[in-house]
């Protein structure tokens, strides 16, 4: 079975890379995601460097990438082996095996080739109807944004994208009243009344009088702006209409093909525009269609995500049996996030063997 599936990958996706068990710990560590960060199996060399059990093979692929010495040439790169996971559900040692796509400017058309080679790949391993659903982080950043909110909460709720209970949590959090504040001590009184050039100042006389150079530690500014951002966040509170769009927007799933038109009747109702993240919505649901694939075993969750930091845009699963099988979705920023000096696109999906077994 799994052989074949590799095969069927390699046919698809003919660049080469080759991935070690062991890996340098840090680039999981410092663009994964909390939740994988706790997941990994982490050893330390006799030399001092700590490394980890390969996790995964994306990140891997994309430093791979990056160093064959031009990293903006597309390249696609099948993969098949072991990964190690602490506490997953399932087994911690599990057979994996994807494709990277990497460098493809035609971004709806590395999705859609994506998503069709997924559905190739488990009817390699005779899965020939599976669910498959997608979602959205850029339309959820939308929603968040055209909310106007504190910077810091915006990022939390984006952060927590996926992640259904933490941002009702936060939702109702953010929807109780708040106290008066009582602005005791001259910093909090200059950053309720958000006055920054203020508040720098008084940082600085802070740190000379306890004799703290500016660069030893975050700079005065840095202070001043996280100040500024904790006292609004702490004061803040979220109006019952913002809330009821939030819950409204992350309670949609139907199928894929009225996805588009649902987006524009909730748009129409809440004043809100998708934009650009829209259109490239749209668009992507009509090159599927083009390409030939059933939308009938489609539909769209806005709640989908992922609990790995770097996916950026699209998002997309596959079930049997109520059994997730594979997943994938777009990731943008990682490459940057690894060193590269250019923006370079990037899609994605694996399959989990251990999951397929589960499933039959």
């Amino acid at each position: 079975m799994f052989d074949d599936l590799l095969g069927y990958l390699r046919g698809v996706a003919s660049d080469e890379v080759n991935i070690e068990i062991l890996q340098p710990a840090d680039p999981f560590l410092e663009t994964a995601g909390e939740d994988l960060r706790r997941r990994i199996f982490i050893t330390e060399t006799v030399d001092g460097i700590v490394h980890c059990l390969r996790p995964e093979f994306t990140i891997p692929i994309c430093l791979a990438h990056l160093a064959n010495g031009n990293p903006g040439k597309p390249g696609r790169y099948a993969y098949g082996g072991a990964v190690f996971r602490q506490a997953r559900s399932g087994a911690n040692e599990f057979q994996q095996a994807g494709l990277e796509d990497l460098g493809n400017s035609d971004r709806i058309g590395a999705d859609v080739a994506s998503l069709a080679d997924m559905i190739g790949a488990l009817k390699q391993l005779g899965i020939a109807c599976p669910q498959i659903v997608l979602g959205d982080q850029n339309l959820f950043a939308v929603v968040v944004e055209s909310l106007q909110l504190p910077q810091a909460i915006a990022r939390r709720l984006v952060r927590n994208f996926g992640a259904a209970n933490l941002i009702e949590a936060q939702i109702q959090r953010l929807t109780k009243e708040r106290l008066e504040p009582n602005g005791e001590g001259d910093a909090d009184r200059l950053a309720l009344a958000g006055n920054r050039d203020a508040l720098i100042s008084h940082i600085e006389d802070k740190m000379r009088v306890a004799n703290l150079a500016p660069h030893s530690g975050r700079s005065p500014q840095a202070i001043a702006e996280r100040l500024i951002d904790t006292v609004r966040e702490q004061q803040f509170q979220l109006s019952a209409d913002s809330a009821n769009i939030l819950r409204r927007y992350l309670a949609l799933q139907l199928p894929l093909g009225e996805a588009p038109a649902a987006l524009q009747q909730f748009g129409e109702e809440t004043g809100l525009s998708f934009g650009l993240a829209g259109k490239e919505f749209f668009r992507r649901v009509e090159a599927l269609q083009s390409a030939g694939l059933d939308l009938s075993q489609m539909s769209y969750k806005a709640s989908l995500g992922r609990n790995l930091e770097y996916y950026t845009g699209v998002l997309f699963e596959a079930a049997t049996n109520d059994v997730v099988v594979a997943g994938g979705g777009r990731y943008d920023r990682l490459c940057s996030l690894l060193g590269a000096q250019q923006a370079i696109p990037a899609v994605g999906f694996s399959v989990s063997l251990d999951r397929v077994e589960e499933a039959k």
